[in-house]
């Protein structure tokens, strides 16, 4: 069934990484609680768009879309780039 393998690709890939909490302690100190940073600069793509680029991704693959598009060519253009390379789908940019 071509639903299964879908699934199980998208059980396979890996499109964003879990990345790291920091904690500033200079923006700590600032505000007196403590604050973190969430380094999604450590993603394939280096930002944190490829978060949300990839569910959309993967819901448009379960959907029976093999086909993506962004008209943006920054971050989310980079993220859907990403995100059909792994997902296996053609994409435009």
């Amino acid at each position: 069934d071509d639903d299964d393998d879908d699934t199980m690709r998208l059980e396979k890939s890996s499109i964003h990484l879990k990345t790291p909490l920091i904690l500033s302690h200079p923006l700590s100190e600032r505000i007196g609680k403590k604050v973190y940073l969430k380094m999604d600069c450590l993603q394939p793509t280096g930002s944190f768009k490829v978060r949300g680029v990839g569910h959309a991704c993967q819901k448009a693959l379960v959907g029976g879309y093999d086909k993506i598009v962004s008209s943006s060519g920054g971050n989310a253009g980079l993220a859907t780039a990403h995100c059909g390379n792994v997902l296996g789908m053609d994409t435009t940019v």
